[in-house]
């Protein structure tokens, strides 16, 4: 199989050579290097790229006599590939070089590999790196000296400070954050006040890390600026780690500022407070989340299940809170929130009463169906294997099924590979090997004859038939031949088929048949899928609309 997709990558056709490489890519330690090498010269710059990662993945596995020789390959992608793949092993002189050439990703390359080598760069390249024209190796240098802690002078650091390019400057800014007490707050205060928004703010996020009073401040009043967008942006900032340093921000900030932001009525200030709670871990204000639970502002019950989701994704809930308060929000009338509380209720790690989950189960609600499903019981399974035939709701089904092990519905699962969705394909894939590993060697001879021989087997028959109808709906042509196909597209025993048949016929009107018509009214409580059923309710009113508009100007 190995050799087939060697093959492809010699094709005419575009996206089969690229898709060719990104599965080479899979087998990194299978794959001989001198078929990358070869497609690297290829004229289409997407094959060239996929080849350059497939080749970067794969060479470092490869012994490194075979990549050497091509790090003075007069192409820039071919160097940039073989740097990533040796990595660390790759020749201090050779990366430095790389730092000062014409081609960004040469360049990007040498900064990557000059941080993965840390200690393996010798103090004094550094220290000689500082006083280099190239603000990039200037930066490089920066980073680096700021992991080799009391190994170094701050002095070093603190004198790029004052360097002419912002970027150096934010470096040193973030090199002095991993000195820890030894941070020099005197020098890093001069800049609470600057000029450059960037640098202000990183500088003040370094000290706040550390509870500087003042740098809190500014901090607490970014966080009440007028404008929504503003407190977004800051809470966004505020989240985005400094180094190593993690949740020290969030550790500081005094904890009635962050429940207060809860409750704004910007959702997405909520949801990024709930984050910087998350970093809180066990220490986390519990007491006050689930006393939100229970406000009447729904955006504040909302951002607090969000932050306990969050929470519960690294500690096991039931350690620290009661189950009830969480169940009682499945009786929101709000379906958002009863998914949501559905989420968190997941994390516990006692048994959640079903009797409890059943009153709220419905056809849409993933994450409860998850949670009974789990206890055995097949109304939960059944709403999951019906999402499975949904284009929203899909992929939450598969991640729900695959937590069932050998309780997994094999034969919904297997039929979910036929989706048009990648990402589907690939979360059906994963569920399968986590649930029924057994089963996915024998569909490899079906893929294989594909691949050898062109012929559409049974496993991908569907997604050729999805493909055609999503190219004819984008036609938007009411030629009687493609209106037939439709029409008998509509009787497919695939529901994505029938539903993608149905939205291409939403731009026909008035020319679909009457028959066609009577077809759709009858999907209209089409037994299988949600999503043919709502593709097919849109599109007779599509048609009926257009028909009577029309006549009207008929």
């Amino acid at each position: 199989m190995l050799e087939s997709f060697i093959r492809m990558m010699l094709l005419d056709t575009t996206p089969l050579r690229v898709a060719s490489a990104d599965i080479l890519r899979e087998w990194c330690e299978y794959v001989p290097l001198e078929p990358l090498f070869l497609a690297m010269q290829d004229t289409n710059e997407r094959v060239r790229s996929a080849a350059k990662w497939v080749l970067a993945d794969v060479g470092a596995h490869a012994p490194q006599e075979g990549l050497m020789p091509h790090l003075t390959d007069p192409d820039a992608e071919v160097r940039e590939a073989v740097l990533y793949a040796l990595g660390t092993q790759a020749p201090v002189a050779m990366v430095l070089e790389a730092l000062d050439a014409p081609e960004e990703g040469l360049r990007e390359v040498a900064t990557y590999l000059i941080d993965m080598m840390g200690v393996q760069v010798p103090v004094e390249l550094l220290i000689t790196m500082l006083q280099s024209e190239n603000a990039q190796r200037r930066a490089a240098a920066v980073r680096v000296l700021g992991t080799l802690g009391e190994h170094i002078s701050l002095e070093l650091l603190i004198e790029a400070l004052q360097d002419t390019e912002e970027n150096v400057r934010l470096e040193a800014i973030r090199a002095l954050a991993r000195s820890s007490e030894r941070m020099p707050q005197t020098e890093l205060r001069t800049f609470l006040d600057d000029v450059n928004q960037s640098i202000q703010r990183e500088a003040t996020k370094v000290l706040a890390s550390v509870g500087d009073p003042e740098a809190l401040s500014i901090i607490v009043g970014w966080l009440h600026a007028d404008d929504e967008w503003a407190r977004e942006n800051a809470l966004v900032w505020l989240c985005t780690p400094i180094v190593d340093m993690g949740n020290a921000i969030a550790r500081h900030l005094p904890i009635e500022e962050l429940l207060h932001l809860l409750k704004d009525e910007w959702w997405p200030v909520g949801y990024m407070t709930a984050r910087m709670i998350a970093m809180l871990g066990v220490d986390a204000p519990w007491a006050e989340l689930l006393a939100l639970l229970s406000d009447p502002l729904p955006q504040a019950c909302n951002a607090a299940l969000h932050a306990l989701a969050l929470l519960g994704a690294e500690i096991p809930l039931s350690q620290y809170i009661p189950i009830e308060p969480v169940l009682i929000v499945l009786d929101d009338e709000d379906r958002e929130m009863r998914r949501k509380a559905a989420e968190v209720l997941n994390y516990f790690d006692v048994s959640v009463p079903v009797e409890r989950l059943l009153l709220h189960l419905d056809n849409e609600n993933v994450e409860i169906a998850g949670l009974i499903a789990k206890q055995g019981r097949q109304e939960g399974i059944d709403i999951l294997v019906a999402n499975l035939r949904t284009r929203d709701r899909a992929s939450f089904a598969v991640a729900a099924l695959g937590e069932l092990g050998e309780q997994a519905p094999v034969e919904s699962l297997l039929a979910a590979l036929h989706t048009s969705d990648t990402f589907v394909r690939q979360r059906v894939a994963v569920a399968l090997y986590e649930t029924h590993p057994e089963l996915l060697p024998l569909l490899v001879p079906d893929l294989v004859e594909t691949l050898c021989t062109g012929k559409v087997g049974p496993l991908l028959e569907p997604q050729q038939d999805i493909m055609i109808a999503q190219a004819l709906a984008a036609l938007h042509s009411p030629h009687p031949t493609l209106l037939a196909w439709f029409d008998q597209a509509l009787d497919s025993s695939y529901w994505e088929v029938r539903m993608w048949a149905i939205i291409g016929l939403s731009g026909m009107a008035p020319h679909v048949f009457e028959s066609t018509i009577e077809k759709l009214q009858r999907l209209y409580n089409d037994p299988e899928s949600a999503s043919v059923r709502e593709a097919a309710h849109r599109t007779l009113e599509t048609l009926e609309l257009r028909t009577a508009t029309d006549e009207h100007w008929g």
